[in-house]
């Protein structure tokens, strides 16, 4: 299992059946970055428009008119709703270049086809940290937005964590990698890899405790996958930004079997000091939160750890904006594994919410 494919596509939502309403698909360029237009036949200015971000790839996104489109889009084109995703004009964590992205076909949409009447933002996965983005920095041009397993935590603190448990792996399970600081350039988070972690963390069943109580989620089923690709975004992030942005120097462990063992014995990294401005800087939050965000999350996701939303409730509630920000949850385990069903009621009630300014109820999907 991998982090690497959280696209636009919607590759990890349940089948469905073809949109009921015939649609018009238009794909293209735009300034580099391939873009994918779907509107119900007929639409016209004044209709509803959802903007997409597609989540953390490690290749870029190009757009196929063949395509079949995913079925967690068929909610909105039913309600008459056009959707359009941009697919970046860079792949891995790509905020800075998907947000300018996005925000350009958006105003390329609005310019060719008129103003929709209103419009949300929804994305998945590193797609929700961009929902949120353009919520916080555009928000005359949203109505609200859905954020679905979005990492909507600060990134620093996501991928610190990441970086940190991975280090700690090294400790337990010597020479399974290479090098942490920094990955090598080669490096893919492939099948034999990830066969390698789960051969060690079955012989060492303590170790593999410890690893995953430190992490806070996953199992010895999905946990090698996590700890594969935290490595390939390790290795992203050290290219993208010149540098190391992570650093463990400073963390005492806890939560391990032996915290002592672990802690005078982990090796000890250091981050340099513009990789992780960087790293801040896309993204850290303000809460800034002037339209409706609902957040859906799976409670057993072992990628985006459900909790950390509540890291982002916080920020918005230190910002005055709490009314803003409902979290809900569907009780299942993986990254995304959301039925169109459940997108469509979860868009349902962000419209509903963003009409009517009653906000839904936070806890389990109604």
């Amino acid at each position: 299992m991998r982090r690497l494919q959280i696209v636009a596509l919607g590759l990890l939502v349940a089948a469905g059946n073809a949109p009921a309403a015939p649609t018009v698909t238009q794909t293209g360029w735009l300034e580099g970055a391939s873009y994918r237009v779907d509107m119900p036949a007929g639409w016209t200015r004044g209709g509803g428009l959802v903007v997409f971000f597609h989540g953390y790839s490690d290749a870029s996104i190009e757009f196929g008119e063949d395509e079949r489109l995913s079925p967690m889009f068929e909610p909105m084109l039913h309600e008459g709703y056009a959707v359009i995703q941009s697919g970046y004009t860079r792949p891995g964590w790509a905020i800075e270049q998907g947000s300018a992205d996005s925000e350009r076909l958006r105003a390329w949409f609005v310019g060719k086809h008129g103003a929709p009447g209103r419009t949300f933002a929804m994305g998945m996965s590193m797609g929700g940290t961009l929902t949120v983005h353009a919520l916080e920095t555009h928000p005359d041009a949203y109505d609200g937005g859905l954020s679905l397993c979005g990492a909507i935590e600060p990134s620093d603190r996501m991928m610190q964590r990441d970086f940190a448990v991975r280090a700690a792996f090294d400790w337990y399970f010597p020479g399974i990698f290479g090098p942490l600081v920094p990955v090598a350039d080669d490096y893919r988070a492939d099948d034999a890899i990830v066969a390698r972690v789960v051969a060690a963390m079955r012989a060492d069943p303590n170790a593999a405790a410890s690893l995953r109580a430190i992490y806070g989620a996953g199992d010895i089923d999905n946990l090698p996958g996590v700890i594969a690709a935290i490595t390939y975004d390790v290795k992203e992030m050290q290219q993208r930004t010149h540098g190391n942005p992570f650093g463990n120097a400073d963390l005492v462990y806890t939560g391990s079997a032996d915290d002592d063992a672990l802690n005078d014995g982990v090796k000890r990294y250091h981050a340099d000091p513009e990789a992780a401005a960087y790293m801040a800087r896309w993204y850290t939050p303000t809460g800034k939160l002037a339209k409706p965000l609902l957040a859906l999350h799976d409670t057993r996701d072992p990628l985006v750890i459900a909790s950390s939303a509540f890291e982002y409730a916080l920020v918005v509630q230190r910002a005055g904006h709490a009314r803003n920000f409902v979290q809900q949850y569907v009780k299942r385990e993986g990254h995304c594994v959301f039925t169109p069903a459940e997108i469509g009621k979860a868009f349902d009630s962000l419209v509903e919410w963003s009409r009517s300014g009653k906000r839904p109820p936070s806890g389990a999907q109604p």
